[in-house]
């Protein structure tokens, strides 16, 4: 299990032991739950974005209020006097605890519940992680200083060092898919408050700002899979005219169905501001429609590219559509391919990314290509 002072304090400081249910049994650490819970809190954390995960969520609560949990293993951990969980423990009758995704930005997410509200408590490990926590709540309170796009974000507040962000589901919002015209809605309003322009060469130096520095991946299999969607994405910036203007915007960065879910009027209640920054136009359509069909549907890379084109069709000449969704993916490949190489294990699904963005890049150079577009040249 991964060290945990930023939530129970030093190990060897004055305070009282819990016991804990360590979920799964086998395999990587994923969830801790005080075994005084009976029902699975821990699960809270898990959005319920795929009929799978919907089922899986059902099922453990069910068992879960017959007394029965998930396979697990119990630990004894000591929890400091003082601690961020002591005071938590007095604050709010439930606590479910969910110990993130391994790499540099990890984070312990904490479900919190009291009487009338719920809230996901991000608790940061490192320095990298508190300084994106710092910056999500920065963006939440702007947010919530526009009247236009206020009903779309949560409620936060710092509870020591902290961001707790409040459940949109208690309002009734519920993990489903937006329609077309949502997304675009929510795109119109994130693109008019933060528009600007940027030549295409500025992007990309910014994007591949690291890959010097970058050292292959240890694992020769893992180092075997960047490479070619590095590659791809190098051949797609080729095709693009170093002073070509593309339009930018203040994106959310994660726009994805388990980070944005459903009002009852059927408007979006979007969490998980930490990535937001500066993208090309589209980006939040784009990956809205990406990282399900990737994630989650596996869908091929053909089909994939007809619904991302379809999202925004009729907006923009095609070309340039193509251009901005060859961008989306550049530039997720320049993130993530850093990402990953500073991580020691990746899941199934980062190959999955990895595999698919190389080939929607290829297909893409093919049609750039007929464009006769100067090529880009750092």
């Amino acid at each position: 299990m991964i060290k945990l002072h930023a939530l129970f304090g030093p190990e060897d400081a004055p305070g009282q032991s819990g016991t804990f249910r360590l979920f799964p049994r086998r395999g990587r650490d994923r969830w801790l739950l005080e075994t005084r819970f009976r029902r699975p809190w821990h699960l809270e954390t898990w959005p319920q974005a795929s009929r799978r995960a919907r089922i899986i969520y059902c099922v453990a609560q069910l068992l879960g209020m017959l007394g029965i949990q998930l396979p697990s293993r119990r630990v004894t951990v000591s929890i400091s006097n003082g601690s961020l969980y002591a005071s938590l423990r007095v604050r709010f009758e439930a606590l479910g605890i969910f110990l993130g995704t391994p790499g540099p930005n990890r984070k312990v997410v904490i479900f919190a519940k009291d009487k009338d509200r719920s809230w996901f408590i991000k608790v940061p490990i490192n320095d990298k992680t508190r300084a994106l926590a710092k910056s999500e709540g920065a963006t939440l309170e702007a947010l919530a200083a526009d009247e236009s796009l206020a009903p779309l974000v949560p409620r936060c507040h710092w509870i020591e060092d902290a961001l707790a962000v409040e459940d949109v589901r208690a309002s009734g919002a519920r993990f489903a898919p937006l329609d077309q015209d949502e997304v675009m809605r929510v795109h119109q309003l994130l693109f008019a408050r933060s528009r600007t322009e940027v030549p295409f060469a500025e992007l990309i130096k910014g994007w591949t700002a690291q890959d010097v520095a970058a050292q292959p991946h240890p694992h020769p299999a893992t180092a075997a899979k960047i490479a070619p969607a590095r590659d791809a994405a190098y051949r797609f910036v080729a095709t693009i005219p170093a002073a070509c203007p593309v339009e930018c915007y203040e994106a959310h960065g994660d726009f994805t169905r388990w980070n944005v879910l459903r009002a009852r009027d059927g408007s979006a209640r979007i969490i998980d501001w930490e990535l937001i920054g500066q993208r090309p136009k589209f980006f939040d359509p784009f990956h809205y429609v990406v990282s399900q069909s990737i994630l989650v549907s596996r869908m091929p890379a053909d089909e994939i590219l007809l619904q991302a084109l379809r999202m925004a069709e009729g907006v923009v000449d095609s070309h340039v559509l193509e251009l901005y969704f060859g961008a989306y993916l550049a530039s997720q490949v320049f993130f993530y391919c850093q990402l990953f190489e500073a991580q020691e294990i990746l899941d199934m699904q980062a190959y999955w990314q990895l595999e698919t963005w190389s080939q929607l890049l290829d297909t893409l150079v093919k049609r750039q290509s007929t464009l006769n577009l100067l090529p880009y040249t750092p």
